[in-house]
């Protein structure tokens, strides 16, 4: 019988047999499977099912376009001159996904199993790498031939002996269930099998070489998943919401633990400091206690909100499974602090620095990936909707989230695009057993009906109670709950010009309060920033936070500034933070004073939750109060300018929020003169987003132009939401957002080598070697600053990031004076790097 290699040596040589590969895969399928058997019962699968079909994945390697690729074995089945005169390299299918995916449905179909299931299944088996190719009813066939007449290999039938060895090892399964296109199931099974095809490959468990003795495959499945921490979580029982939270439940926690019992959806609306995530993690808790639930995913709209969950989430999660280690906790960057990687999967072939299905399944599991498949994960929403978009193994995700509890934080601050892919997503988690929870402090009531579908429940916009919680379950509408309001606090709203409110915010911070000043774009933060520098003569601390800072840098600035806005407020004092929205929402953050650019409504409510957080004995402010940057140009001359005009005049806001919406909010903001909170919250949403028949011509206009954006990219997310399409890239931001402005990964370095790289904080990394260190990749990450596309000529790239780097991306050479020097840079466009402002983008037009 011939030796089909599925693995090579570290010398190049035939490693372990495709058959035997296989049955390792399918043996850890199995292993994962069984930790979920509320899963395997809703979908109606067994186990054994689960493990043949996953063992079925690489069948395609045994064809020529595949096994050519190692010289050695062609060497040794006397097959390099027909190899050479068939031209196996240009005419055999060199994709092997496309050949199991051919092998698999004919197989399939010749035990006797569904048709319309076995080209479904087929298809992703076949796309196990992360690409699938369209089932066909007639059966699938790749361009390229599958096999050689003129070799003495029948590979068509050692395809199919290769299978039936499979099918026969596995007891000879039927399937249970039938399966269609949209079937919760089928990527469920195509998640299992690229993640059990992933470890299966590791080769700590499952060496390269060739298998020589009987071995219990069953033994090394369990002992490879215990090794990566695969497995179930144990939890300590009997815990109150006391006792996990130190506090008793307030009544709308009370409620959302009596309405959310089993999976489904639900809504929970509250202002902002009232528990709500308290009440999700408790909701949570009670369901996986009671075996409804096998994991948390707490997703959040930014990396830096999931900074600070984690650190919830963390002193959580050690109450209810203390024996969970901390390290499978991970938010959008944690990875960047680990010390090692945690799967080592073998090349399929030593043709490539990095086979893809290597780098996939590493890539996988050291980056924020890994939060989807731990038990326990905090990151942000994208990575779940990467699983709702054509991306590269969004099947993965799939398979990662289901089952669990998946909390949606502040769902109300994406737009249409994000906005339409996310009930995308909250109804298939439904079907996939999970129970979703959103959060808001500031949704709308046409918003939150998309979401739970609710129809009859007696509340209507602006005479709908608050707090309130929603929801479904086995797909019956629930009666909407309403919990009593916490006592309102009254907020005075005074707009004043930029230069009144800096002397404002000075003179509090200099009587001893905390002043926050949120601005919507990272140049006007930078900006004012310099303000406050210029006056504060060094009297008190101020402080600037946005997203161009590096990693390491953010980190710094975000404890230092935490700890002083902190509940705890250790190294409080009169002070100033500048900050960009980046602390608007999900941070504890408690201020004297909040002054703030113009936003839309939902974003100003946001911000104003950061405002006398918490109870203090002293203040060195009388009242709450929130200062809003006026508008260079009045309310009255917007209603007589033309849109264009509008648009030009709200400046840099208007290409971060709708226009229209920055207006409706600026005419309700500037008659209210104080707020009540929360008791005004609902009436200000509704009041920002309820169509107006008498406003001006030009409103009107940008209003059109608002709702016309806003349905070009709700088709936009339904195309891309095709899952058979062909793969788009699999990264966070680029598929789940709208990036109007694109962006490219700058990397800072002090010097830069051919094969060594030292970057602004002085790590060290070896590049240019054609090997990956994960050290090397850690110091990349930390050192990476996001900047618009449009800052470049032309971008020649950098090829020695290109193995940790997705996408467009190029090195900057910091100065000694702070210059930073990248290839292809516009010449009327300067940048630099500060120690305080983070980069900085000068354009010419800006320093004339």
């Amino acid at each position: 019988m011939t030796h089909f290699w599925a693995k090579t040596t570290a010398d190049g040589r035939p490693g372990i047999s495709v058959a035997d590969h296989m049955l390792n895969v399918g043996h850890v399928a199995r292993c994962v499977a069984e930790m979920s058997p509320g899963l395997l019962e809703r979908f109606r699968l067994q186990p054994d099912e689960v493990a043949f079909l996953a063992a079925l994945h690489d069948l395609g390697k045994i064809s020529p376009g595949f096994q050519r690729k190692c010289d050695a074995w062609l060497r040794c089945q006397g097959l390099e001159k027909v190899a050479r005169n068939g031209c196996w390299d240009t005419t055999m299918e060199p994709d092997h996904g496309k050949v199991s995916h051919s092998a698999a449905q004919s197989f399939l179909v010749g035990i006797g199993w569904d048709r319309k299931s076995a080209k479904f299944l087929a298809a992703v088996l076949g796309g196990h790498h992360g690409r699938l190719n369209r089932p066909d009813d007639r059966g699938y066939s790749p361009e390229k031939l599958m096999s050689d007449s003129a070799s003495r290999i029948d590979w068509d039938a050692e395809r199919m002996a290769a299978a039936r060895t499979v099918w026969h090892h596995f007891g000879e399964c039927r399937l249970s269930a039938s399966l269609t296109d949209d079937s919760p199931a089928l990527w469920w099974l195509a998640g299992v099998t690229s993640v059990a095809d992933w470890i299966g490959s590791d080769e700590r468990f499952f060496p390269p070489q060739e298998r020589s003795a009987h071995e219990d495959l069953r033994t090394l499945a369990r002992q490879a998943l215990d090794a990566i921490s695969f497995s179930p979580p144990v939890l300590k029982k009997g815990l109150s919401f006391e006792a996990l939270f130190d506090v008793p439940p307030n009544e709308m926690q009370e409620k959302a633990l009596g309405i959310i019992t089993g999976p489904g959806v639900y809504v929970i609306e509250a202002p902002t400091g009232m528990g709500k995530t308290e009440a999700a993690l408790g909701a949570a808790y009670g369901l996986l206690r009671a075996a409804k639930a096998n994991g948390i995913y707490f997703a959040l709209p930014t990396q830096a909100t999931s900074n600070r969950m984690h650190l919830r989430m963390d002193q959580f999660i050690q109450r209810i499974s203390p024996h969970t280690p901390t390290a499978r906790l991970i938010h959008g960057n944690s990875w960047l602090m680990e010390q090692t990687v945690s799967l080592h999967p073998v090349e399929t072939f030593p043709m490539a620095a990095a086979a893809g299905d290597a780098r996939a399944g590493r890539d996988w599991f050291f980056s924020t990936k890994r939060a989807l498949l731990a038990p326990f994960g905090v990151g942000t929403v994208d990575q779940a909707l990467l699983g709702m978009v054509a991306a590269r193994h969004f099947f993965v995700r799939h398979f990662a989230l289901a089952g669990k509890v998946v909390v949606l934080d502040e769902v109300h601050s994406y737009d249409l695009y994000t906005g339409t892919l996310i009930d995308k997503l909250v109804t298939t988690l439904e079907a996939l057993g999970c129970t979703v929870i959103v959060l808001s402090a500031t949704l709308a009531g046409r918003r939150r009906g998309r979401i739970v579908s609710l129809s009859g429940d007696g509340f209507e916009g602006l005479n709908e109670p608050y707090p309130l919680i929603t929801g479904r379950s086995k797909g019956e509408s629930l009666l909407p709950v309403v919990a009593a309001q916490p006592e309102s606090k009254r907020i005075r709203i005074t707009f004043e010009t930029v230069e009144k409110a800096t002397a404002e915010a000075m003179h509090l911070a200099r009587k001893g309060g905390a002043v926050l000043w949120i601005c919507n774009t990272v140049g006007a933060a930078q900006q004012q920033y310099r303000r406050f520098i210029e006056s504060a003569s060094n009297a008190v601390p101020v402080g600037l936070l946005h997203s161009r800072f590096p990693f390491w840098r953010r980190e710094e600035l975000e404890a230092e500034w935490m700890g002083r806005f902190g509940k705890d407020g250790r190294t409080r004092c009169g002070s100033v933070l500048v900050s960009t929205q980046v602390v608007e929402q999900s941070v504890d953050l408690d201020a004297d004073l909040l002054v703030t650019e113009l936003a839309p409504t939902d974003m100003l409510l946001q911000r104003l939750g950061r405002l006398w957080r918490h109870e203090r004995g002293e203040r060195a402010a009388d009242e709450p109060r929130m200062l809003v940057i006026a508008e260079e140009t009045d309310l009255e001359r917007f209603r007589h300018m033309e849109s264009k005009e509008i648009v030009k005049a709200l400046g840099g806001k208007a290409r971060v929020y709708a226009p229209y919406i920055l207006l409706r909010s600026l005419e309700i903001w500037q008659a209210a003169g104080e707020v009540s909170i929360p008791t005004q919250v609902r009436y200000l949403i509704e009041s920002t987003y309820t169509e107006q028949e008498t406003e001006p011509a030009s409103w009107q206009q940008l209003a059109g132009e608002w709702f016309g954006t806003d349905s070009a990219k709700r088709m936009l997310a339904l195309r891309n939401s095709n899952l058979w399409q062909v793969a788009l890239d699999d990264r966070e931001g680029v598929q789940t957002r709208v990036n109007e402005m694109p962006t490219l990964a700058l990397v800072l370095c002090r010097s830069l080598g051919r094969n060594e790289a030292e970057f602004l904080d002085h790590s060290q990394g070896r590049i240019g070697e054609n090997s990956y260190h994960f050290a090397t990749a850690q110091a990349i990450h930390r050192n990476l600053v996001r900047i618009p596309r449009y800052c470049f000529d032309q971008l020649a790239g950098c090829p020695m990031f290109a193995e940790y780097l997705q996408g467009d991306q190029c090195a900057g050479i910091v100065a000694e004076n702070g210059t930073v020097d990248a290839e292809g840079l516009r010449k009327d466009v300067r940048l630099e790097y500060a120690h305080a402002l983070g980069l900085v983008i000068e354009e010419q037009a800006q320093r004339r």
